[in-house]
């Protein structure tokens, strides 16, 4: 994280609410604010993800996470368990919700997710007042520089097919090796960045 001067819980929550705002489609925004809070909190405190946020004038205008490899995250989260079990009680009895955070373990320790690189990124947001001013990019070079330092020479991002994101991967020099369903109903690209 780049923002030594504010609150990590604020960080946290400012990176959860513009997910939950700017990335809707997804399901992880489903889960709510807290959350999404708690996973970049994990995300952050791992010694194998990294958080990278991006502010002006106090206020949050983007971010990126990424991991060397993401089974381990949700485990965290497990180190957490007051909070995730009241950020996921609202949902507990949805049973398509908890289908799906099933679907998401299967996808992580799938024979299919491991036929590609372990480093990966996460999750990409640029506020939508900001988009269009290079700080997608400068986020996601920022990324690809701590993935070069510690030696990998590769990353790969999962996106839905459906998306416009497809686009800023393909600009970035990001090429589609192959595709998956993390959920049945959403087929998704991914994408490999060699560095």
């Amino acid at each position: 994280m780049t923002n030594r001067n504010i609150d990590k819980r604020q960080i946290y929550l400012d990176v959860a609410k513009l997910h939950y705002h700017t990335l809707k489609t997804g399901f992880l925004p489903t889960l709510g604010i807290n959350f999404l809070a708690l996973m970049y909190q994990c995300i952050d405190e791992a010694n194998f993800s990294i958080l990278i946020t991006k502010y002006k004038n106090s206020k949050l205008i983007g971010f990126v996470s990424g991991s060397l490899g993401s089974s381990g995250l949700y485990k965290l989260m497990l180190n957490h368990p007051l909070t995730l079990i009241i950020t996921l009680a609202p949902v507990i009895f949805n049973f398509r919700k908890i289908k799906k955070i099933i679907n998401i373990f299967k996808h992580i320790s799938s024979k299919e997710r491991k036929k590609y690189p372990k480093p990966e990124l996460l999750s990409i947001c640029v506020h939508p007042d900001h988009q269009g001013k290079g700080i997608g990019i400068e986020l996601y070079h920022k990324l690809s520089q701590y993935f070069k330092s510690l030696s990998k020479s590769e990353f790969i991002i999962v996106v839905g097919q459906s998306l416009q994101a497809n686009s800023f991967y393909k600009n970035q020099g990001a090429e589609i090796i192959g595709e998956l369903k993390v959920h049945p109903d959403v087929k998704s690209n991914i994408f490999i960045q060699r560095l």
